[in-house]
């Protein structure tokens, strides 16, 4: 009977859609329905849509059949972004939805397709000068604008500019009934996108929203003209602590872009980590275009050439800067304050490789560590105003130290990335990494080349089972520490987290617009009460 079911929504969809955009291959299926940390349910069928008409009849399809309809883009959740509960789910693969719409240079804003790469649309804005605040994950080169902007996501300009969602002006949404809604400005008749605040803010109510209130289409996102001069900074800490207060004073300051930090595990693995020929020129060639002209590129290069991985301090954190001004000499005069914060809590001044090859080549996959490994690996993201940032990273290592018996028995390592978000906020962020079977998304994702070389997987389903049990002890301390979370998908805890008339709130939004609850169920915890 499934079969059959299978057999006739798919080729109801492909009547819709084209039979070139509808998988019904049970592999496949189960791929679509495999994020980096779980296997959901294996959906029905997956359809790839390529506008807003089209996607509008699959939802009215799959609402007459009863369906329910899940949202994926570039598929990089850990949280159960896009994991079916049940069966009965079609997967909408949104890439079809990758056309630059508009770039309107006058009103500085972009319309993009939420298909679409952050690369292709940073490099189609840098050509022309124009950027956007928040330019993308480092993931960018396959992961998407709606997905970024269903995630809550932040990094590339994230110091500056905050989340994805504070550079979107307005959305176009497909509701679960097939009807289609825009936001901000753009909802009033005759007006432009350029806009988000008329009345009240409904472009909010669908970003970091995991897919879980409509399907967004199209979004509007702000414009600004790129920076014109960069300065970068790196400087080794002697502990988390002074790490902490030196990005909270940078982030405070409002110098920086991006400022981030790794703790000893990523400074250890990175510089004991072999790279290929291959890669090395992909960082050299990163170093070289985030340089000022054609000296400054050859210089920076030959220093890393000289001082090869001494830019990796063992044993230490390591803060990594990126700054933009509109000149040379406020670019300079932002690290010079940034280099007396850094000294002022400990810091040496190392040489600034790394946030130099960021910028340079920002969504470049690069050959890091994952990739030249069968580790799996989960993070645990947590944000803090800063005066708990300090108490929470001393609890979160408390756990570790806890559990230090029990993970070296499952072979589990952690290591901490940290990370200033706007002026507010604090991400401390652990990573856990451990030995399983090979999972779905590992070699369709990651750098296939490097996995070819690889021994063959050593299944410890226990090793998981222990992985989810400590990410659910961490989740607690976060909680008593004061955290939120983005990337709530199916993971983190938010309804229980609210005041109960705004847990009411939230439920009356969606039963507005999806009353059946067919819209990605379970996503922030919403399923019919």
């Amino acid at each position: 009977m499934a079969s059959a079911t299978t057999e006739s929504m798919t080729a109801r969809l492909a009547s819709i859609v084209g039979p070139e955009n509808v998988v019904e291959d049970l592999a496949e299926r189960t791929f679509y329905s495999t994020d980096i940390a779980s296997r959901g349910a294996t959906a029905l069928a997956v359809v790839r849509p390529g506008s807003t008409d089209q996607l509008s009849q699959v939802l009215r399809l799959c609402a007459a059949e009863n369906l329910a309809v899940v949202p994926r883009g570039g598929g990089f959740s850990y949280t159960g972004g896009y994991t079916p509960t049940t069966p009965d789910t079609v997967v909408v693969d949104m890439r079809g939805f990758d056309e630059i719409v508009e770039i309107n240079e006058e009103d500085m804003y972009v319309r993009v397709g939420a298909g679409c790469t952050w690369q292709a649309l940073y490099e189609t804005l840098k050509a022309r000068r124009l950027r956007t605040p928040y330019f993308g994950p480092m993931s960018g080169y396959h992961a998407t604008v709606g997905g970024a902007l269903s995630q809550g996501s932040f990094f590339l300009g994230s110091t500056e500019h905050g989340t994805t969602a504070e550079s979107v002006l307005s959305l176009e949404v497909v509701l679960a009934d097939g009807q289609v809604i825009h936001t901000g400005s753009d909802a009033a008749k005759g007006r432009t996108p350029f806009y988000r605040f008329f009345g009240p803010d409904l472009t909010g109510l669908f970003l970091a929203d995991t897919g879980a209130m409509g399907f967004k289409t199209v979004a509007t996102l702000k414009l600004i003209q790129a920076p014109a001069s960069q300065a970068y900074g790196s400087f080794a800490f002697p502990d988390g602590q002074a790490t902490i207060a030196a990005l909270s004073d940078i982030a405070r300051a409002g110098l920086a872009g991006e400022a981030y930090a790794w703790d000893p595990h990523f400074v250890k693995v990175m510089s004991e980590a072999t790279t290929g020929t291959r890669q090395d020129l992909r960082f050299l060639w990163g170093v070289f275009r985030a340089s000022a002209g054609l000296v400054d590129g050859l210089s920076a290069c030959l220093r890393i050439a000289v001082n090869g991985k001494k830019v990796f301090r063992p044993a230490t954190h390591i803060v990594q800067v990126m700054m933009d001004d509109l000149s040379a000499a406020g670019a300079a005069n932002r690290l010079k304050q940034v280099r007396a914060i850094a000294i002022r809590h400990g810091g040496e001044e190392l040489a600034p490789s790394v946030p130099r090859a960021t910028r340079g080549t920002p969504f470049t996959p690069f050959n890091v560590p994952e990739r030249r490994s069968t580790l799996r690996n989960l993070p645990v993201n947590s944000l803090y105003p800063h005066s708990r940032a300090q108490g929470a990273l001393r609890a979160i290592r408390a756990v570790f130290e806890e559990e230090r018996e029990a993970m070296e028995r499952h072979g589990v390592t952690s290591g901490t990335v940290f990370f200033a978000v706007g002026r507010t906020a604090l991400c401390i962020e652990p990573l856990l990494y451990w030995q399983d079977e090979e999972h779905y998304l590992h070699n369709r994702i990651e750098q296939r080349s490097d996995l070819e070389a690889l021994a063959d997987y050593d299944e410890r389903p226990e090793a998981t089972r222990y992985v989810m049990q400590l990410r659910e002890k961490l989740k607690q301390v976060m909680k008593a520490n004061g955290a939120v979370h983005v990337q709530i998908g199916k993971s983190y805890q938010y309804l229980p987290e609210l005041e109960p008339r705004v847990a009411e709130l939230v439920h009356a939004v969606k039963a507005a617009v999806d009353p059946q609850y067919r819209v990605n169920p379970g996503s922030l915890g919403l399923t019919r009460k």
